[in-house]
């Protein structure tokens, strides 16, 4: 799948196919994702791996947590069409911190 695709794609489509998606393929996505605005994806990973300990604290918000983390660290205007690919990277980002806390956890 292209990155455009992923933008495009509906939503009921896209999360079943992310969480076929390996870790790789999941990073790719992510930094094309970023770099649209102008962002690195290892110090985004590095901000929302960073937060993980803080979220217990308020399981009910968590998804809104990490949104409000990744765009607090992005240069862009709200809008609609902003709002939209943030939250798509957030999905992106979550599955790739819990694919790799479970690729840790399997290994052990």
């Amino acid at each position: 799948m292209k990155t455009h695709e992923l933008i495009a794609a509906a939503e009921s489509e896209l999360v079943p196919l992310l969480r076929q998606m390996k870790i790789k393929e999941l990073e790719r996505h992510a930094g094309k994702l970023l770099h649209k605005f102008g962002a690195e994806y290892s110090p985004m990973l590095a901000a929302v791996t960073r937060e993980i300990p803080d979220l217990e604290k308020d399981k009910a918000q968590v998804f809104a947590r990490f949104q409000e983390i990744i765009r607090q660290r992005l240069l862009c205007a709200d809008s609609a069409e902003n709002r939209e690919l943030i939250k798509r990277l957030t999905v992106i980002m979550v599955l790739i911190v819990q694919k790799q806390f479970q690729k840790i956890h399997k290994s052990r």
